[in-house]
């Protein structure tokens, strides 16, 4: 199994993704690659924690485009979810979602840096 097959059993539309990525798997598997560097450039928890909830949301809305675009439905609906209640002025069911993530995420990433 490669990195394509690995993501799809996480629940990634692998399909869709290649289909973003012109239907060529490196291109796809080298998009996939730069969501560890994304992710810690646009932190969320840590900005809920000192309250900085706008900077929460900006950072909740890029990585669910960014996990929209890869096909990564189980984040992207998360991250939708919580950009949803942030929006809506309920940021601690958004902390409590995002907790989940957060789980989802590491195993996203974990399978991904297997392949580096």
């Amino acid at each position: 199994m490669g990195l394509i097959e690995d993501v799809a059993l996480l629940g990634a539309d692998t399909n869709d993704g290649m289909t973003r990525c012109m239907g060529k798997p490196e291109l796809y598997e080298r998009m996939l690659k730069k969501l560890p560097k994304v992710v810690e450039e646009a932190p969320v928890m840590p900005y809920v924690q000192s309250g900085d909830l706008d900077t929460a949301l900006s950072n909740a809305h890029t990585l669910k485009g960014v996990v929209g675009n890869l096909s990564l439905v189980p984040l992207f609906n998360n991250y939708t979810e919580i950009v949803n209640l942030f929006r809506d002025a309920k940021p601690e069911k958004a902390t409590e979602l995002l907790a989940e993530t957060l789980k989802i995420q590491q195993s996203f990433l974990d399978c991904i840096k297997k392949y580096e």
